[in-house]
């Protein structure tokens, strides 16, 4: 607000009025000689201003005062065992108070005041849906389509490969973009081994910088806090960065509690403090973490199967059995479940509640002949799992161990990642090393993707989908990261899409077990036969090979002795022709 302030001074002399008659002070009366020297003109011209006027005035208003005032809203009527932090115990306690009859009653009796109440407003809801009618509806896209949103480019020189692409829980514009060359001994140690935080809308400039003392191989955003980053190194160390602090960690790890290798996967779990984290690398280890305390791993889990409780075997045998870990999988709605992929084409199904290694690796399934490079369950089908390797994509089956439900064909090319559509379950998406990322709906096709996109002459590294299932970011070896938003094809669900993929999925399921079950009965068949008949077929057997033997010596006795004679038959020819020339010569 403007305070106009003036002197007293700078207003003038004031003005004093008296009641009193008229004053003469001149009188000038009319010449009328004057009038001789008139001269009229014609015609007169005159500039009038027609428009209108305009006057400034000011005024001084009166000054608001503005207060700031918090509120503190808490939520009551909990028990003192549930915490509200955590959704899953708030889950079955809803359920459980929602199966009690009371609880229906209570609703049923609420329900008719509140709707009293409702029906005594008679404005018009401007946000309800009139037209329900699925003619009315909005006609849905059916051409598969993409549009590419912004291109974010590595600020450093030389450019660095995209190593891994994440987004953040809170705003859904601002992704975490982190840069290491996994090639053996091809990293330059002169490049940055900095990580960046972008902002989709204003793309130009990073909006964070992730100041790191090793390339940052995996970078991951806390699922509650938003502004909270953990990575792992190449180096095997982790490390917090917290974006309203500074860019500089706020805590790491030790070396020599950490790994023996770079850090190739790392997820955040659930727990009850909201501060716990794993990772995996090729080292062959599954190290769990507390943010809370870096210095010290809260528990290990090395990938030798072949290791026993009673087994003293020195550590470095140990991890030569061990498998190296290529990626992991962790989803909140399984809190102790979590998959593993590792180098020899293995998928673990791990259970963090078990005490040995063979009670924390359960299941063992053999899903590629090389590596695996990205395992992922179905956001909604818990029970099914995407896995690449080598040159296919393969979907599993828990129940099924011995081969995938789906497949889809043999690429040309290698396959570097893949990653579940988050809105619409029938979609996934792979990337590909010749740069193009193929869209696959296994409801419309099985054989070939919907739509194949070329985004960059190198090869793309990685693949992550937005919470909401409409924006991809796709990272390349460049240094560029592609942020695409898909059509409404890849994100709305059709109506009976639900029922047929849960059909699609049980069939397979079930035609796989048929198969299984055939071939471990043959298996069984073979390896459990009578000694007795197996003595009869050796006895058969042998019988036959004399008999052919003897055969094959008849028919050798046969051709010789033919031949014998054939030569004898000639002799005598020979002899009679050589007596019949000399009885002629004497006559």
């Amino acid at each position: 607000m403007y305070t106009y302030e003036k002197k007293r001074s700078d207003y003038g002399r004031q003005c004093r009025f008296h009641n009193f008659g008229p004053t003469i002070l001149m009188n000038m009366m009319p010449d009328r000689v004057l009038e001789d020297d008139w001269i009229q003109r014609n015609p007169v011209d005159k500039t009038t201003n027609e428009t209108s006027k305009w006057s400034e005035h000011e005024a001084n208003t009166i000054r608001i005062e503005y207060i700031d005032r918090g509120v503190s809203h808490r939520e009551g009527g909990w028990p003192a065992d549930i915490h509200l932090d955590d959704p899953d115990q708030v889950s079955r306690f809803k359920r459980k108070a929602e199966k009690d009859k009371l609880y229906l009653q209570s609703v049923k009796t609420v329900a008719v005041l509140t709707e009293h109440f409702i029906r005594q407003n008679n404005a018009i809801d401007i946000f309800q849906p009139y037209f329900t009618d699925p003619k009315t509806k909005e006609f849905q896209t059916q051409t598969p389509s993409h549009q590419t949103l912004a291109i974010l480019i590595d600020p450093c020189e030389p450019k660095r490969p995209v190593r891994n692409v994440s987004w953040s829980s809170e705003h859904s514009s601002v992704l975490a973009v982190s840069y290491a060359d996994m090639r053996f001994q091809m990293g330059d140690p002169n490049n940055s081994p900095n990580a960046y935080v972008f902002d989709t809308e204003i793309f130009t400039l990073p909006h964070y910088m992730v100041e790191s003392i090793s390339p940052v191989s995996q970078i991951k955003f806390h699922h509650r806090d938003g502004p909270l980053l953990a990575g792992g190194l190449l180096n095997g160390q982790v490390a917090l960065w917290d974006m309203r602090k500074s860019s500089k960690h706020f805590n790491i790890s030790e070396i020599r509690n950490g790994h023996r290798d770079s850090i190739l996967s790392l997820e955040w779990i659930q727990s009850k403090t909201h501060s716990e984290f794993l990772t995996g690398s090729s080292d062959g280890q599954i190290i769990w973490w507390d943010t809370r305390n870096l210095s010290e791993p809260t528990d290990v889990l090395v990938l030798d199967l072949l290791k026993t409780e009673a087994d003293d075997d020195p550590e470095w045998i140990q991890w030569g059995r061990a498998h190296g870990v290529t990626c992991l999988d962790y989803n909140f709605s399984i809190p102790i479940r979590f998959m593993i992929g590792t180098s020899t084409g293995n998928v673990f199904d791990g259970n963090r509640k078990g005490r040995t290694t063979s009670e924390k690796l359960q299941f063992t399934y053999k899903c590629h002949a090389g590596p695996v490079y990205s395992v992922q369950r179905n956001p909604a089908y818990l029970k099914n799992f995407l896995t690449i390797g080598d040159w296919q994509a393969k979907i599993w089956s828990e129940e099924v161990k011995e081969s995938p439900i789906i497949w889809t064909k043999h690429y040309d090319v290698k396959l570097t990642d893949s990653q579940w559509s988050n809105s619409k379950s029938s979609v996934f998406y792979v990337t590909r090393a010749d740069g193009f990322m193929d869209c696959w709906d296994i409801l419309q096709k099985q054989k070939d993707p919907i739509l194949s996109i070329k985004l960059s002459d190198r090869r793309l590294n990685c693949v992550t989908c937005h919470e909401e299932g409409s924006l991809l970011a796709v990272g390349d070896d460049l240094g560029k990261t592609h942020v695409i938003e898909m059509n409404d094809w890849f994100i709305t669900p059709g109506p009976y899409d639900r029922t047929r993929l849960t059909a699609m999925f049980e069939r397979e399921t079930k035609r796989e077990k048929i198969i299984e079950a055939k071939q471990r009965e043959l298996k069984t068949k073979l390896s459990h036969k009578p000694t007795q008949k197996a003595d009869d077929f050796l006895t058969k057997s042998e019988l036959a090979t004399e008999e052919v033997e003897r055969e094959i010596t008849e028919l050798v006795e046969k051709l010789c002795t033919d031949s014998f004679n054939e030569m004898i038959n000639e002799n005598e020819n020979d002899m009679e022709e050589a007596k019949s020339e000399e009885f002629i010569t004497d006559e």
